[in-house]
């Protein structure tokens, strides 16, 4: 099962990330990410004290945009 909240989101930046907090973190996400999960993220990385974080956003594809092709 796939858990959203922020304790298994600081959990599993733990086991990637380790303890190094210098690294930069990429925030990816498309306009079917719902904000609060955008915003779970930047909560648990400022709880773990990550402070760089990039934003990215995904194009949308035909399917994304409802194109019948």
């Amino acid at each position: 099962m796939l858990r959203t909240d922020v304790e298994s989101l600081k959990q599993a930046l733990r086991e990637v990330a380790g303890e190094d907090r210098a690294r930069v973190v990429l925030l990816r996400a498309d306009a079917r990410t719902p904000w609060q999960a955008v915003v779970t993220a930047y909560e648990a990385l400022g709880q773990l004290g990550f402070r760089t974080v990039a934003n990215a956003t995904a194009p949308e594809t035909g399917a994304a945009r409802g194109s019948a092709r």
